[in-house]
């Protein structure tokens, strides 16, 4: 048996020595401290765990829902991108059109002027 490095010869003999420190008429009143430290302490213990829990938990789902507002956004950016990229190859493509409307009305055959008298 080995409890916290303490085999059970060094339990006896610290066992022995509180008995003679502290008494046989207060060992029973030292022990019921004891237990309510313990109790104390794991009742601390196990508040702190708790809230901590709770905190982590309100944590998660706060960052849930700002990744998801941020998600959102990013497809709305996405959306807004590709419209403005179709509605500029639209106009790019307008425009050409324009441009070789233009060039074949320039390029195309001259009109004959009549001669002056």
């Amino acid at each position: 048996m080995d409890f916290f490095g303490v085999g059970l010869p060094e339990l006896i003999v610290i066992l022995v020595l509180i008995l003679i420190v502290v008494g046989p008429t207060r060992l029973p009143e030292m022990a019921v401290r004891l237990a309510r430290f313990i109790r104390t302490a794991r009742s601390y213990a196990s508040a702190v765990t708790s809230e901590f829990t709770e905190t982590l938990q309100e944590l998660e789902k706060d960052y849930d829902e700002i990744k998801g507002e941020w998600k959102e956004i990013g497809e709305g950016l996405d959306e807004t991108a590709r419209a403005v990229g179709e509605d500029l190859k639209a106009a790019d493509h307008d425009a050409r059109e324009a441009l070789d409307e233009a060039k074949s009305a320039a390029e195309g055959p001259p009109t004959s002027t009549p001669p002056a008298p």
